[in-house]
């Protein structure tokens, strides 16, 4: 199971430099691991709509501000990296991208800590920041050790090669992650196609559904 420590050892590691006990060692490797890893941990999550990082909830209401350019104001989540969507209806299903007509459908603006739009109720589907390492799988976690590498490559080498070589393997590491999640989310898609059609097939053959069945 990953942990902070163990990721950013990944990423000295890669660097050839010594291991960490604790981020709170007064050493070098310690020092640049807790001043670059959350940072670098929160733009791999922003860049890509991972699926382990995906959340949506009903929005929080507020005074709007701008009544004459949106019909609603809402508080933007704490823990928001990047917002995918806002719809009226509940749904965990990403559109990546989201498609211009989806866009115009249900236009919004962020302003701050506040999400203008048109809808009530409104859900927001968006990228949260995750802080529990456990969380992550281990293809973002090879892929955050190397991005993570490239931030502490100058600050404890001081070699620009091995800062380029490890932001090569950063950007491989990541499109390889980015690939696996992509093709759990078609797999999941499928099976839920499959599941669909296996119940129209049902229905058409004029079979009952079984006592207790909620469709």
């Amino acid at each position: 199971m990953a942990s902070i420590v163990s990721i950013c050892n990944l990423a000295l590691s890669n660097l050839g430099k010594q291991n960490i006990n604790a981020l709170s060692e007064p050493t070098a490797e310690a020092r640049a691991c807790n001043q670059f890893y959350e940072h670098t941990r929160d733009l791999l999550l922003e860049g890509y709509p991972w699926r382990f990082a995906g959340k949506t909830l009903s929005l929080a209401e507020l005074t709007n501000d701008k009544p004459g350019a949106w019909k609603n104001a809402y508080r933007r989540p704490n823990d928001c990296l990047k917002v995918r969507w806002v719809r009226r209806e509940y749904s965990t299903v990403d559109p990546c991208p989201q498609t211009l007509q989806q866009e115009i459908t249900n236009p919004y603006d962020i302003e701050g800590e506040t999400i203008y739009c048109n809808l009530s109720p409104a859900f927001l589907r968006y990228t949260c920041r995750i802080v529990d390492p456990s969380k992550f799988s281990p293809l973002f976690v090879e892929a955050l050790s190397w991005h993570l590498s490239v931030k502490l490559a100058m600050p404890l080498t001081r070699d620009p090669k091995i800062r380029a070589d490890a932001f090569q393997l950063a950007m491989r590491t990541q499109a390889a992650a980015e690939m696996a999640d992509a093709n759990e989310v078609r797999e999941t898609s499928d099976h839920e196609s499959e599941f669909v059609e296996g119940r129209s097939e049902f229905h058409g053959h004029g079979h009952s559904l079984p006592r207790g069945w909620v469709p």
